[in-house]
């Protein structure tokens, strides 16, 4: 049985192409992160060698060993998430080349392919985070897809084919897979999963639809507490001087060195509290992610003006975009700081707030 939930569409394609016996030699999943797309590459991968009549049955010792990543045939590389390949003192060739897929996974996963199925019918070669290929990588791959061995199915997974070389998404069978709507996601948490209301119900707003998000969240506590993390971090950050800022930027930097995903997903999850801000000023207060910090989005709101929101949501974009292209973290991290607008404490007041133009220095 297949374990994604949601995508019906394309689990009756890839199920009728295994049933014909006639699947493509090479598919890309596209979507969000943690949307679901390994699974659902995961499970086709179960389809393709699994011993029943009705694959995937998740059961077999085929399906077995693949979801407990032990089948000679499945293969998988993904770029190196750590960034100590971006410290200051790393070269450019270095810190690009530990950012991307490189050229040496995809040689490896090429040697694989020109060996026979060893365990089961189909040899299976992943690529997570496809989109972040090395150009030399990108054009390997493509000489592979050009004249695709027998018995061997590529699967990409990625979040933008836009960052693809295009001669490479043109010969994969597109996948989408989709956040679900917030409601249709709820439901499912409550009634497959288990979940009491109130909980599905914040679950199921903050992963923005996200099925692999939320799935983990419900067995995985301290996504929520990283999240919680990350939005009190949203919170105090505008209230902070500017030294404060610089201390800040400087314990980011040094996270970023040890784990990109998870200064990533932060910066993230502050596009979406200042999207939450910008939904309160024009409005539009009920479609907000993090509903379950209504009294603090709305006493910032009131004290940001629309022009601020946009601007800052803006940087905050501008931000990530030069992560991913390697720009030194300490100057992106410095300049997305020290450009947010400053709400200060007025002298002799706890809790009325005011702006502070942002090119005041408050240390």
């Amino acid at each position: 049985m297949w374990r994604t939930f949601g995508q019906e569409g394309a689990i009756e394609r890839l199920s009728r192409s295994v049933a014909e016996g006639t699947p493509h030699h090479a598919y890309l999943f596209l979507g969000p992160e943690h949307v679901g797309k390994k699974t659902l590459a995961i499970d086709l991968a179960c389809a393709l060698n699994c011993e029943d009549a009705k694959p995937p049955c998740g059961t077999c010792r085929a399906c077995t060993r693949i979801l407990e990543e032990k089948h000679a045939d499945i293969h998988t590389v993904a770029m190196d998430n750590s960034a100590a390949s971006a410290e200051a003192d790393a070269d450019d060739d270095s810190r690009k080349r530990r950012t991307r897929v490189a050229t040496e996974q995809i040689a490896d996963l090429q040697h694989a392919a020109s060996l026979p199925p060893y365990e089961g019918r189909w040899k299976v070669l992943l690529i997570e985070h496809a989109d972040h290929m090395s150009a030399e990588a990108a054009n390997r791959l493509l000489k592979t897809l050009e004249e695709p061995p027998p018995h061997v199915v590529w699967m990409l997974l990625a979040e933008s084919e836009e960052r693809m070389l295009e001669t490479v998404v043109s010969r994969c069978q597109r996948v989408d897979v989709r956040p679900l709507p917030v409601l249709d996601l709820e439901r499912h948490l409550v009634e497959a999963h288990q979940v009491p209301d109130d909980r599905a119900r914040l679950i199921a707003r903050i992963s923005r639809g996200r099925t692999g998000w939320a799935l983990t969240a419900i067995t995985d506590g301290s996504l929520l507490t990283e999240r919680a993390s990350q939005v009190e971090s949203a919170i105090q950050l505008p209230a902070m001087t500017y030294t404060a800022r610089f201390d800040r930027s400087r314990e980011m930097e040094a996270q970023f060195k040890r784990d990109r995903s998870t200064v990533l997903e932060t910066l993230e999850q502050w596009t979406m509290w200042w999207r939450d801000l910008l939904l309160v000023k024009s409005g539009s207060a009920d479609s907000m992610v993090n509903a379950d910090y209504d009294s603090d989005i709305r006493e910032q709101a009131q004290r940001l003006t629309l022009e601020q929101i946009r601007d800052y949501i803006g940087r905050l974009s501008q931000a990530k975009q030069d992560l991913e292209a390697n720009v030194l973290p300490r100057l992106v991290f410095d300049s997305l700081l020290y450009t947010m607008p400053r709400i200060a404490r007025l002298a002799g007041e706890a809790a009325p707030l005011t702006v502070v133009p942002s090119g005041e220095n408050g240390a």
